[in-house]
C-alpha cells in the first residue's frame, strides 16, 4: 500500500512538474515573440477586433491606417487577453473598432468561451497571457475539460505553432482578415432560412461584463473604441437599433 501511495505521488508530481515545465516554456517563447505577433505595420495605428463578422467583412488592405486583428468564434473573454497585448506591443495605438451585436453579449457565446472544443483552441492561444480569474472562471464553468486541456497536448501544439510558424503564419493563428471566396450568389441562391428571433433575455450578463471589462481597459488607456457592427443578411436574426444597442449596456458609456 505504501509502494502504491509512493508510486502515485511520484506520477501526480512528475504530471505537474511537466506541466508546469510546458507552461513556463510556452510563455517564455510566445512573450519573446509577441511583438512579432502582435506589432502593428508602421502606418497602421487603429484595429479592428471582434470575431468572423468583422475577419470575414474588412479586408485590412484596403484600409489605410487599419489593420484586422478580429478571430473566428472568438468571444469578448478572450478578446480581453488579445487587446491586452496589443496595447502593450503598440504604443502608437489610437483607436478600436470593436465588433458588437446583441448575440456577442447572449448566452449562445458561453460555448465559445469554455465549450470543449473552443476553449481548446482559444486556451492554445491565449493560456500564456491569462491571470488567476480567467483560470479561475473556466475552471468554474467547465472543469473536466479544462483539466483534459492541460494534460492533453494542448501545450504541445503551441509549442508547435512557436517553433514552426514563421511571423506571418503566427500572426494570421492570432486573428486577421480572412477571404471567404465564396460567391455571393451561390449562397444567395441556397435556401434561405430565418434564424430564431433573439429575446433580450437571453443576454448574458456575463458576456455583458466581459464587453464592459474591454471599453474599460481602452478607456484607461487613452484608446478611442467605436462600436461597430458588420453587415448582416436581413434574414440573420433581429437588427437592433443603435439606441438599443448602447442602452442595454446598462450605463451611459463615453467611449
Amino acid at each position: 500500500m505504501q509502494r502504491f501511495l509512493s508510486q502515485t505521488f511520484i506520477f501526480v508530481m512528475a504530471t505537474v512538474f511537466i506541466l508546469a515545465g510546458s507552461t513556463y516554456i510556452t510563455t517564455f517563447l510566445i512573450q519573446k515573440r509577441n511583438k512579432e505577433i502582435h506589432s502593428l505595420p508602421p502606418h497602421k495605428n487603429y484595429i479592428i477586433i471582434g470575431n468572423s463578422r468583422p475577419s470575414l467583412d474588412f479586408n485590412d488592405s484596403l484600409i489605410r491606417s487599419a489593420y484586422n486583428f478580429s478571430s473566428f468564434a472568438e468571444s469578448y473573454f478572450y478578446t480581453y487577453l488579445k487587446a491586452e497585448q496589443l496595447i502593450k506591443a503598440n504604443k502608437n495605438l489610437k483607436g478600436v473598432f470593436l465588433e458588437y451585436n446583441i448575440e456577442d453579449i447572449g448566452h449562445k457565446r458561453d460555448n465559445w468561451t469554455w465549450g470543449k472544443d473552443l476553449m481548446q483552441s482559444n486556451y492554445i492561444k491565449y493560456s500564456y497571457a491569462m491571470r488567476v480569474y480567467n483560470n479561475e472562471v473556466l475552471l468554474k464553468k467547465n472543469p473536466g475539460d479544462l483539466l483534459a486541456i492541460c494534460f492533453g497536448r494542448a501545450f504541445l501544439r503551441q509549442l508547435k505553432n512557436l517553433t514552426v510558424l514563421d511571423s506571418t503564419a503566427l500572426r494570421k493563428f492570432y486573428g486577421g482578415y480572412f477571404f471567404d471566396g465564396s460567391s455571393i450568389m451561390d449562397s444567395t441562391s441556397k435556401k434561405i432560412y430565418v434564424n430564431q428571433k433573439f429575446h433580450l433575455k437571453n443576454v448574458s450578463s456575463f458576456h455583458k461584463e466581459q464587453l464592459l471589462r474591454l471599453l474599460d481597459l481602452f478607456r484607461d488607456n487613452n484608446i478611442k473604441v467605436y462600436l461597430i457592427r458588420s453587415p448582416l443578411h436581413f434574414t440573420n436574426g433581429v437588427q437592433f437599433n443603435r439606441e438599443t444597442l448602447i442602452g442595454y449596456l446598462g450605463e451611459k458609456i463615453k467611449i
